[in-house]
């Protein structure tokens, strides 16, 4: 089922909200779920049932789908990312060898994972050594990635309404470049998709991490959404190629800059 324009038959205006809510309910938009909030006014909350409560959140395969969609309208602000970001990349790599050509690759590798997931968790895992000694080993980078990707995903829902709103109601032209400026999640998002595109595309080429045992949704390829529409024929679409001039100045205001933050 495809959740674009899902809403299309609908007079939005002429819907009170819970009549609204009772319709995503029944066409799979939102869910209900029952949690149970940890604490009240500061104090500690018993778990059991008369303490929950019912609220609603988006389906994660609409999340999912929402995501996507955003990814495929704005394909070609991604490949212009990736553009400004390899044209530094085979400036810093140009005459190294093999060997320092790597630890040039690791350094942008770990830097933009560093920047994409902005160090706000992590994973660590408890092993035991075949000595019998207790170590600790720290999630992979492109696992950290999808976690994030997942919460990008949770957070256009919540908060980007009125794009997501357009979105179910299958306005496709609404869907211009200037919303990016409007809504930072729309940048944030984009820029956190190059990034992920960089490190799956240097990783495929050295090997800094093996991913049989991550995640298998992230994939380096064109995002599922190609399929639910046809960009339209009125939105021009940017030129792959860029200049110097602005390719740096991208850098200097990117995630990719090397500047500390």
């Amino acid at each position: 089922m495809s959740y674009f324009g899902l809403l299309k038959d609908l007079n939005l205006n002429s819907l009170t909200m819970d009549e609204l809510t009772r319709i995503q309910l029944s066409r799979g938009i939102l869910q209900e779920v029952t949690r149970i909030p940890l604490s009240v006014y500061g104090r500690p909350n018993a778990i059991s049932l008369k303490n929950s409560e019912t609220v609603y959140v988006p389906d994660p395969d609409m999340t999912e789908e929402f995501y996507g969609y955003i990814v495929d309208v704005y394909e070609d602000v991604i490949e212009n990312s990736l553009i400004g970001f390899y044209y530094v990349y085979e400036e810093d790599i140009m005459g190294l060898d093999e060997r320092d050509t790597r630890k040039v690759a690791l350094e942008h590798y770990k830097r933009i994972a560093q920047l994409a997931t902005k160090n706000e968790f992590d994973i660590l895992r408890p092993i035991t050594l075949p000595s019998g000694h207790l170590s600790i080993r720290r999630a992979k980078k492109i696992e950290l990635f999808e976690l994030r990707k997942e919460a990008l995903q949770e957070r256009l829902a919540a908060e980007v309404a009125v794009p997501l709103t357009h979105f179910l109601i299958g306005n496709a032209a609404y869907f211009e470049d200037s919303l990016i400026g409007k809504f930072p999640l729309l940048d944030e998002t984009l820029k956190f998709e190059a990034s992920l595109r960089i490190l799956l595309t240097l990783n495929d080429q050295f090997q800094f991490e093996t991913v049989d045992d991550t995640p298998k949704k992230i994939e380096n390829k064109l995002p599922i959404a190609q399929q639910l529409k046809e960009k339209s024929t009125d939105r021009k679409k940017k030129d792959a190629i860029i200049s110097d001039d602005e390719a740096i100045d991208f850098l200097l205001n990117s995630v990719f800059s090397k500047s500390s933050k």
